[in-house]
């Protein structure tokens, strides 16, 4: 990691972690209750992990938004 990393390796643990038990205490509600940074934490650690399959520029990694139509 560089100097100017977001995030030090203990503080990443250290937030994904608060961030997990939030929602597995309190399921849907917890997951209200994270902060942006525990967000941030828990994202970065599934993709440093290789948990992801693919590359991440692969159309079926990129981010889908849900749109309804009105007709």
């Amino acid at each position: 990691m560089t100097e100017d990393a977001r995030f030090k390796p203990e503080e990443l643990l250290r937030l994904a972690g608060s961030g997990v038990a939030k929602v597995d205490l309190m399921g849907p509600r917890g997951t209200t209750l994270c902060t942006m940074d525990e967000i941030e934490a828990m994202a970065l650690l599934i993709a440093v992990s290789g948990l992801l399959p693919g590359r991440p520029t692969d159309p079926s990694r990129q981010p889908r938004f849900v749109e309804t139509e009105r007709t």
